[in-house]
């Protein structure tokens, strides 16, 4: 993900995002967000319902310990997680798989690509193809 966004994500969830500043032995949060900046809404989304729900309902404070792409759709690995979050988890991770990873447009020109897989509109696939 672009560094500026990255940031943002991380000056605005510093509680989920506490481990980016641990070492690799430690943790793969320290390679930072790895996927593209068309997510950027979606992870945004994800850690200001799990920091609320964190917040206001006395949920334990979860951090991210991993956060990218793999086989086209988003992976948001975290430690300690109660039922309730993994759920808000799995379906943005779910819903990752109809959203462009590099523009972040939704609909149904959204899908994935062949070989390398990943989650693409089809401008974006048709620009990527033509590089």
């Amino acid at each position: 993900m672009e560094k500026k966004l990255q940031n943002k994500l991380f000056s605005s969830y510093p509680k989920i995002f506490k481990q980016r500043k641990l070492s690799m032995k430690e943790t793969a949060m320290c390679w930072g967000i790895d996927c593209g900046p068309g997510w950027f809404f979606l992870i945004d989304q994800l850690c200001s319902q799990l920091q609320f729900d964190i917040d206001k309902n006395g949920e334990p404070q979860i951090e991210a310990t991993q956060v990218k792409e793999k086989f086209g759709g988003l992976r948001f690995y975290v430690n300690g997680a109660t039922d309730r979050q993994s759920g808000m988890i799995d379906l943005a991770c779910s819903m990752s798989n109809s959203i462009c990873e590099d523009c972040g447009s939704m609909g149904d020109d959204v899908s994935q690509t062949k070989g390398w897989i990943m989650t693409l509109c089809k401008k974006c696939m048709n620009r990527r193809n033509s590089q």
